[in-house]
């Protein structure tokens, strides 16, 4: 289940507009192959500081595994990898005035508006991974989808000014 909702409010004869829009994702699994790929420990790649709580000796009780060096199956894909990517991300909110055309043609104009928009302020979710907002592979919600901690959305703020003449 996915989708996407937001309000738009205005006042003041329209002159003040903010408007929002959130977006979601609701019970998809993701496997983390990042955290896969950082909690093998069978090569001289980088991991995670997790394999510090790893099995090192007979009887041990953690989550995870020993370390081998060559030949492991630490990586092989298991439940312990998936995880619910479910989200609630604040995608864009922007204020916007418009001065009255009354104002205007004292100097020419015939509009004028400023904005400013605040977008990706905050992603609500339980997920560990970088970002849950994962692309399905094909667009089909059939197959397994992987996390390979693609960048997540940077926040970005505008400022704007839109003038007619």
């Amino acid at each position: 289940l996915y989708g996407g909702f937001g309000p738009n409010v205005s006042w003041k004869n329209g002159m003040w507009r903010l408007s929002a829009f959130f977006n979601y994702r609701y019970d998809v699994d993701v496997v983390n192959g990042t955290q896969m790929n950082t909690t093998r420990m069978n090569g001289f790649d980088n991991q995670s500081t997790a394999v510090l709580r790893r099995r090192r000796n007979e009887g041990d009780t953690t989550d995870i595994p020993r370390a081998v060096q060559g030949t492991s199956y630490n990586w092989l894909g298991s439940d312990k990898y998936v995880e619910d990517a479910s989200f609630l991300r604040f995608r864009t909110i922007t204020l916007r005035y418009t001065v009255p055309p009354v104002k205007l043609r004292r100097v020419g104009f015939k509009s004028l508006s400023a904005y400013i928009t605040a977008e990706n302020l905050y992603t609500f979710t339980n997920y560990t991974g970088q970002d849950p907002e994962v692309s399905m592979p094909g667009g089909d919600a059939f197959k397994i989808v992987t996390d390979n901690s693609m960048t997540p959305p940077s926040k970005n703020f505008t400022l704007g000014l839109v003038a007619g003449f």
